[in-house]
């Protein structure tokens, strides 16, 4: 049977390290290799404490929970800072409209038999066809109307505060007063970024509205307008 031939790569190494161990021993360096550390020895420097570093920070976060974001305290105080500036000048910042003369109460009353489809159908034409107001000033003046009609009320995106929820409006209200009461609203609440269309704009229209209605007999626009 016949061997396998060393390899002779291998074979030349060995030697070498023969030859290397032969001369460390003749030069008497056998003996100078640092004795091993015991496991306590290493354990105890792994674990000194370095004075001059800082206590290491803890999360206070329990491992497998949801984070849980809260609100910044300097943001809540600027909010708060902002609506307090707002509440100190209102008399100054409060709108003033000048819509026209108010109608009397007892045309009003007249109103408040109106279904709430019928109005809101004609008050759409009349912005839409007989004013002729833009696609979206329209949609956004009737989504508004809408909230109001249902009761849903009408939100501030700043503070979540709600004006006029679970009350159901109807033609017959006294818009005017309404918007006295939704521009303090608003600045109570630090203001409407979008320059009165969170609710001031709507109720406007709701006033228009109601003041051409009145003109118009209590008669649709619709109406009117088919008949011509």
């Amino acid at each position: 049977m016949a061997t396998e031939k060393p390899n002779s790569y291998l074979e030349k190494v060995r030697l070498k390290r023969i030859r290397n161990q032969e001369q460390i021993e003749s030069l008497g360096l056998n003996n100078l290799s640092p004795a091993p550390r015991s496991k306590k020895q290493r354990s105890t420097a792994t674990l000194s404490p370095n004075p001059s570093s800082n206590p290491p920070r803890r999360s206070s976060r329990r491992s497998k929970k949801p984070i849980e974001f809260v609100a910044l305290d300097y943001e809540a105080n600027a909010l708060e800072k902002k609506i307090e500036r707002r509440k100190a000048h209102k008399v100054i910042k409060k709108r003033k409209f000048d819509l026209g003369q108010q109608i009397s109460p007892d045309k009003r009353a007249a109103f408040e038999a109106i279904s709430s489809d019928e109005w809101l159908e004609d008050m759409k034409y009349y912005f839409s066809v007989v004013e002729d107001n833009s696609k979206s000033n329209v949609q956004r003046v009737m989504y508004t109307t809408k909230k109001l009609v249902s009761g849903h009320g009408v939100t501030h995106p700043q503070t979540q505060n709600t004006i006029w929820k679970n009350k159901k409006i109807h033609l017959g209200l006294d818009f005017r007063q309404m918007l006295d009461e939704a521009s303090e609203w608003v600045y109570e609440n630090g203001g409407d970024r979008g320059n009165g269309w969170l609710v001031e704009h709507p109720i406007k229209k709701l006033w228009v509205y109601q003041q051409a209605r009145a003109q118009n007999k209590n008669q649709q626009f619709i109406k009117k307008q088919n008949a011509e």
